[in-house]
């Protein structure tokens, strides 16, 4: 069964695309359509222009969305979204339908999300860093190293998505660590702000594991 946050809302109101459409996307799609998959599903912005086989969304005309094509598997079923995983369910289908006949309208709403800060991490160019976390509901992960400071640059960001049962896209389950071992680049400093996001999560996820560690080498006798 396809995990998601968002279901059809009652007949004759506005869908959401913040509280609704988005949610859903990130938890069954952005795995393989966040930066690669020849499709970036992570914005409203990039939804709207498209892909490698052109726009995917009609406003207005869910018969003509290619997006409709594929969660409905009329491509067939080696083409049905999300690939290799269990498909959308009904409701789910209907409310992203519904939000295209309704114009594929974009909204400001801002969603709640829960955020952890390692604010002076040490980062080496040799000895790796191991940034593991861990919550226990589904949700979409963004994994972000600054320079010190809350608004520093940007130095590296992943963006993950957990949800049982694990599918092609995700990286794991709620409750399964996760990990990442980084080393630092060219002209990062000494000292780095790491940030975890925690988005579109069903229910307020408790017991957050954030850390980061030297990983000590392995000595060879």
């Amino acid at each position: 069964m396809a995990a998601g946050i968002a279901f059809a809302a009652p007949s004759g109101t506005s869908v959401s695309f913040s509280r609704e459409i988005a949610p859903l996307l990130a938890i069954n799609c952005y795995g393989c359509h966040g930066d690669s998959g020849g499709l970036n599903l992570r914005t409203y912005r990039d939804l709207m222009l498209g892909g490698n086989l052109g726009k995917v969304v009609v406003p207005g005309d869910p018969e003509r969305s290619l997006m409709i094509h594929f969660i409905e598997g009329r491509r067939g079923p080696n083409h049905r979204m999300p690939k290799e995983s269990a498909p959308l369910l009904p409701a789910q289908i209907a409310l992203i339908r519904r939000w295209i006949a309704q114009g594929a309208r974009e909204d400001s709403v801002r969603l709640p999300s829960v955020r952890r800060v390692l604010p002076s991490v040490p980062m080496d160019k040799k000895t790796p860093t191991r940034v593991q976390c861990k919550v226990n509901v589904p949700a979409y992960l963004v994994v972000t190293m600054r320079r010190p400071g809350p608004k520093g640059e940007v130095l590296w960001e992943d963006a993950v998505s957990v949800k049982k049962p694990k599918q092609k896209g995700d990286v794991g389950e709620p409750g399964q660590v996760i990990q990442w071992d980084l080393r630092a680049g060219y002209g990062w400093p000494r000292f780095v702000r790491l940030e975890l996001d925690v988005r579109y999560a069903p229910t307020p996820p408790v017991g957050i594991l954030f850390t980061a560690t030297a990983v000590n080498p392995v000595v060879r006798r």
